[in-house]
């Protein structure tokens, strides 16, 4: 098993989800499109390095707390099973019926990117929703900004021609996720079990408690790892996945959250 947890710095109300990425499909299922670049990019090359679609047989568990906030409260925001990975040519022309018409026709959509095709032939991506369309957040959703291996046209960002799209669009993965949980108005507290497993996966870092997950800084501030994670492995891996599903709320007081947990966000 293999257990990665970052920080959802774009929503920081430690009971709700209050952005798009991620993005709750149903009650089964999750779907994280664009944001954590870096992450996206390292499961792209493992997984998608000559395929556009690929079903996970290992167990991987992405996990999300909440952003900074000034009562230093830091609980699990949602947690997910990897089970499919896509580019998002594939998710664009896959995710169809009525599963996920809402998350399609939403003018800030996270499927915001569309395949452009010359006689059945890939040929880039339009942007075509609202989702990072600031200080053009799409491009960097697939690639750095002076990428040789791509040309800009308005909101399209088209392969050179001769290029392997691999080199051109590093970053062009997204996740189809089992739910395993997402808070709606009650998030999971970070236990005593649950700092001792960050400490001992994080046996250099200092301060580490439940609102300094990932340690403290120099100046005695919590780490935010900022773009990054911290990946788990192993029985230290199952043992936190069984103190989350152990303290998912039974019945949570469900916001209705239709609204406040789409606001925009700038993830990295």
């Amino acid at each position: 098993m293999r257990l990665f947890l970052y920080i959802l710095a774009a929503s920081n109300d430690p009971d709700t989800v209050e952005c798009l990425v991620p993005y709750l499909v149903n009650e089964e299922e999750i779907f994280f499109g664009p944001c954590k670049r870096s992450l996206r990019k390292a499961f792209r090359k493992q997984y998608l390095k000559t395929a556009n679609d690929f079903f996970l047989e290992e167990e991987v568990i992405i996990v999300g707390v909440n952003g900074s906030n000034r009562h230093r409260n830091r609980k699990i925001v949602w947690a997910g099973r990897v089970v499919r990975l896509m580019t998002f040519e594939t998710a664009y022309e896959a995710l169809h019926g009525s599963k996920y018409q809402e998350m399609r026709e939403r003018e800030d959509s996270p499927l915001h990117l569309k395949p452009l095709y010359d006689e059945g032939e890939f040929q880039g991506y339009a942007h075509c929703s609202l989702m990072h369309s600031k200080l053009d957040g799409w491009i960097r959703d697939l690639t750095h900004s002076s990428n040789p291996h791509v040309r800009r046209e308005g909101n399209r960002l088209l392969l050179v021609p001769g290029t392997d799209r691999h080199q051109a669009f590093p970053r062009d993965c997204c996740f189809v996720l089992d739910r395993i949980f997402f808070a709606q108005g009650a998030g999971i507290p970070i236990s005593e079990e649950m700092v001792e497993v960050l400490r001992r996966v994080q046996p250099e870092r200092e301060g580490i408690g439940d609102y300094a997950i990932f340690g403290q800084r120099i100046d005695e501030s919590a780490d935010g790892r900022t773009g990054r994670w911290l990946e788990i492995s192993g029985s230290e891996a199952e043992k936190l996945l069984k103190q989350i599903e152990e303290g998912v709320p039974s019945s949570p007081e469900e916001k209705d959250v239709k609204e406040i947990r789409f606001k925009s966000c700038n993830c990295r």
